[in-house]
């Protein structure tokens, strides 16, 4: 067991083979009200602890430290006991290892503590068959369970099924599918199947600056005439190395179709271009979505640029936003039939911590997401021949 001890936090850590979930409890316990007491020269303060219970899915070690690093960037308003899970069902021995720590700190403006717990779990075995025993019995009673599902949902398998069941709001990072059609699939289903519940998508969050832009943008008066008959959209990627069909340019693509009435049930293949037209009251719409190069920076997938070009009154005006190089401003370039506007726009930076709090703030569906999320699966399945 280590101790850090500071002016303002008091962090403690516990480690243990072949543990039964009766002594994590009382591990954490213990850790918690000894970390409590541990600040300020020893004086105890009240402590104000967990305010909900945050489950998440690493589908390896490396997942596992990624997460930890996330929970711990989450604005301290958001105290949880989170409960990290990594499972090896095909070792031979059947066990749950843990990591449990305890952390403490005087947030600024409040008189009591706020404590964070966090549960490392490593089930192997046929113990990791059966995690909802495991999981529950550590869940604190009556504050809301969310669940974070940090990779490919590989299936609806026992796991999640199991899991998410207990869960009020299920996360999920659609960056992380292998195959994009077959993950919002699930989601979708999901959605179908929790209608009281609500589904989040880190992915989705990452967009929302870019969704901002393009509404405030083709809202404005000047730009309404041309864009209300959208006739040609273009979206560039950071070429992605593990999803042939990147999910974030398809959520966007979604949201358009969603947000325009687009018939996502009527898409034709535009050539060997790989462009296609979507159906729309107003006339089709010609989509075109590639790979950008040079984007070394960006995680494979994420959105590079978007382009929207229109129709009104016999002349065309388009509306594009695009990265500059600098992670916190975005280009938006105008160009109308009797000018050109060009400037850079501020936005917050795509911290994972940030958003990961934005969704533990939410309460029930995220209806325009579930939209959204039903276009980009329609035009995924139209493009895969409606497999």
């Amino acid at each position: 067991m280590a101790k850090a001890v500071g002016p303002e936090q008091a962090s403690l850590t516990w480690s243990g083979r072949a543990v039964d979930t009766g002594r994590i409890e009382s591990e954490l316990l213990r850790l918690r009200y000894e970390a409590a007491g541990g600040t300020r020269g020893g004086e105890t303060f009240a402590i104000r602890t967990s305010l909900l219970n945050l489950v998440v899915h690493a589908a390896d070690e490396k997942a596992a430290r990624r997460a930890s690093q996330v929970i711990a960037g989450m604005p301290s308003h958001h105290p949880s006991r989170s409960i990290i899970v990594v499972t090896k069902p095909s070792a031979a021995q059947s066990r749950i290892d843990a990591e449990l720590s305890a952390h403490c700190h005087v947030s600024p403006g409040l008189e009591q503590q706020v404590c964070c717990e966090e549960v490392v779990l490593r089930v192997r075995g046929r113990a990791a068959e059966h995690l909802h025993s495991i999981i529950i019995p550590l869940l604190v009673s009556d504050l809301p369970v969310y669940m974070w599902w940090t990779g490919p949902l590989l299936g609806l398998t026992h796991v999640l099924e199991e899991v998410q069941g207990s869960a009020d709001r299920l996360i999920a990072d659609s960056a992380r599918f292998a195959d994009a059609a077959s993950g919002l699939g699930q989601l979708v289903q999901l959605s179908g199947e929790r209608p009281l519940r609500g589904i989040g998508d880190l992915n989705w969050d990452r967009l929302t600056p870019w969704r901002q832009l393009l509404m405030q943008h083709w809202q404005a008066p000047n730009l309404r005439p041309y864009l209300e008959k959208v006739d040609a959209v273009e979206i560039a990627f950071a070429e992605s190395g593990h999803q042939a069909q990147p999910s974030q340019a398809f959520l966007l693509l979604g949201w358009l179709a969603a947000r325009f009435g687009w018939n996502t049930e009527k898409i034709s293949r535009a050539g060997p271009g790989g462009g296609f037209t979507i159906d729309a009251a107003k006339g089709a719409v010609s989509v075109r979505m590639a790979p950008a190069a040079g984007c070394p920076d960006l995680e494979p997938g994420w959105l590079v640029s978007v382009l929207l070009r229109g129709r009104g009154k016999g002349e065309r005006a388009s509306l594009s936003i695009g990265r500059t190089g600098d992670p916190m401003h975005l280009a938006v370039r105008i160009e109308e039939p009797e000018r050109v506007l060009e400037g850079r726009v501020r936005i917050e930076a795509c911290d994972e911590g940030e958003m990961l709090a934005q969704e533990l703030d939410m309460v029930g569906r995220d209806l325009q997401y579930e939209h959204a999320l039903g276009r980009a699966l329609a035009i995924l399945r139209a493009l895969a021949g409606g497999r």
